[in-house]
């Protein structure tokens, strides 16, 4: 199955490590030490960021930003695992 994250992207259900919310993300030191470790691998969807995605592909974690809050994006990830 395929999850909707913003604009024009879409992940595999699948490949998705986690469902964050990015603004209380923001305020945590050890959070801003990781998002430095992978911001190259990070993709902005929309400057209104609300929730950070993160998906393993290929052997390697990347993120994407979202301006959809984390809430709706996990929620149609639980509606994708239970329509199995």
């Amino acid at each position: 199955m395929y999850l909707h994250i913003g604009k024009d992207i879409i992940v595999k259900s699948e490949d998705v490590i986690a469902i964050l919310n990015y603004e209380k993300l923001k305020q945590n030191n050890i959070f801003k030490q990781f998002y430095e470790n992978i911001k190259k691998d990070i993709e902005i969807i929309n400057e209104n960021k609300k929730t950070l995605v993160l998906i393993e592909k290929n052997g390697k974690i990347k993120g994407y930003i979202s301006n959809i809050s984390s809430t709706t994006i996990a929620n149609r990830k639980t509606k994708l695992i239970y329509k199995k």
